[in-house]
């Protein structure tokens, strides 16, 4: 009866706008996250909800066989761990969802900067889940993506072509209604199991708004002002760290700032496992005056992606550079610029992203 319920938990899961799909190793990992009574409470909990959206106690203690007072327990429990998503519903009480895949799940296991022996058990349960077919499943099947690549523009003047207010960080920060930094997920788990190779900062994951609440009252991450914001994403973008936004023009979710060595996507691509335009939406792309260029080799040794060999000139792959821009700052004859590759836009809001993604458009 015990596996019974994790194997239906791991179907219910599948069905979500960003779901698990089915893996011999989804089952172990929901065992490791939840005790049998808390997976039939989780059952109860719809999964046709977009990301972010909540149902309330009453709705998921119609759906489940246990006691109401049962119920409201064993929710309040997951959601202090951090396990399901939590906010408050359109009457203002309390309302619970299923975490999606790259809205939680599986990062809130490390986003509060765990390093503990539990972590490291989850650490190790997410790797064998989360393999780059797994990745390629969720992501590479969808015509909309779920995220994209928002260029450096915070440490470098880069020339900008065609570049749309939206896709400058900097205004979508100031926007935030509430923000808040956790931990890398990737680069964290990657730490805990003794992998030492990046050096890249850690507590460079920023949340807004929604996203924003959930980590500050789950202790998952700390509440930060704008200019604190700034700061770290301007960090990040002199170490070479690629900004990974929701696919969305103005407003976002998160920004998570990406590596080439551990993160789930620019890792991937870096690695040639999943090809960048089935992975990411990447509306740019790096453009070299060739004539300038000295070849020295700085934009090389930068690049998340290793798009970048040099001979007598800078050459770019443009199947796999992902116009990330960090390669601007460090050109010290500024002959490199980040241009627009295709013309087509992301939808206007995350809630359009999220329903064209339900809709598998």
């Amino acid at each position: 009866m015990s596996r019974e319920v994790y194997e239906r938990l791991a179907r219910h899961l599948e069905a979500l706008t960003l779901g698990c799909p089915p893996s011999p190793e989804l089952v172990p990992l929901l065992e490791a996250t939840f005790s049998p009574e808390e997976a039939r409470v989780a059952l109860a909990i719809p999964n046709h909800l977009l990301p972010l959206e909540v149902a309330g106690l009453e709705e998921i203690a119609s759906r489940c066989d246990l006691p109401r007072g049962e119920v409201a327990r064993r929710l309040e429990d997951m959601a202090a761990r951090g396990v399901i998503f939590s906010a408050s519903g359109g009457d203002g009480r309390p309302g619970y969802a299923l975490l999606q895949v790259g809205y939680g799940m599986p990062q809130t296991y490390f986003w509060g900067g765990q390093s503990d022996a539990r972590a490291r058990e989850m650490a190790r349960r997410v790797l064998r889940y989360f393999r780059p077919e797994i990745t390629r499943r969720v992501y590479a099947g969808r015509p909309t993506k779920t995220f994209r690549y928002s260029p450096a523009s915070l440490s470098v003047e880069p020339p900008r072509q065609g570049v749309y207010p939206y896709e400058l960080i900097e205004p979508v920060v100031r926007a935030a209604g509430r923000i808040a930094v956790c931990h890398c997920p990737c680069r964290s788990s990657a730490r805990i199991l003794g992998r030492t190779d990046c050096t890249h900062s850690l507590e460079v994951c920023l949340k807004y708004d929604e996203m924003a609440e959930f980590v500050i009252s789950r202790g998952l991450g700390r509440e930060i002002e704008a200019a604190e914001a700034l700061d770290i994403l301007r960090k990040c973008e002199e170490e070479g760290l690629v900004h990974m936004v929701d696919n969305a023009g103005g407003e976002i979710k998160h920004t998570c700032n990406c590596c080439g060595h551990y993160c789930w996507n620019v890792g991937l691509i870096r690695r040639r496992k999943v090809p960048r335009d089935q992975l990411m939406a990447s509306y740019f792309i790096r453009h070299t005056d060739t004539d300038q260029c000295i070849a020295c080799g700085a934009c090389q040794e930068i690049c998340p992606v290793e798009a970048v060999t040099v001979e007598d000139t800078a050459e770019v792959d443009t199947d796999w550079c992902i116009g990330c821009g960090v390669c601007v700052g460090v050109c010290p004859v500024e002959c490199i610029s980040i241009t627009r590759r295709v013309d087509d836009t992301p939808p206007a809001t995350t809630r359009e992203l999220w329903r064209r993604l339900r809709r598998g458009e």
